[in-house]
């Protein structure tokens, strides 16, 4: 696990810092155009999980002195092929993006 700011990111896949000014954070995380299940985790908005299929890499932005982050799905490697992209409080829990074979699981829990 990686704590940056209060982020703490459970991870599987290898990443990399794509962009660093004063307190802000780009990630670049590679899944190699798996599907990614994003498990709602009780949520009242859906049953059980969205699935984004065939997904080339997530890029995680965030405030290094916030609790919200952005989540990026893009298509291809080209920084502006993103397709999909949501926000996420990670106060007080732990993301992770773990292999599963064939796609990702994304979720949150409790520190």
């Amino acid at each position: 696990m990686i704590t940056i700011g209060s982020l703490n990111l459970d991870t599987d896949f290898e990443y990399r810092i794509i962009r660093e000014e004063d307190n802000d954070l780009d990630l670049f995380i590679d899944i190699n155009y798996r599907s990614l299940d994003i498990d709602n985790n009780g949520s009242h908005l859906l049953s059980s999980r969205i699935q984004f299929p065939f997904v080339r890499s997530i890029i995680l932005r965030l405030n290094k002195e916030g609790h919200t982050m952005t989540v990026h799905l893009m298509r291809d490697i080209d920084l502006f092929s993103a397709f999909a992209n949501f926000e996420i409080d990670y106060s007080n829990c732990v993301i992770h993006l773990k292999n599963n074979l064939e796609k990702v699981s994304m979720y949150k829990s409790l520190i």
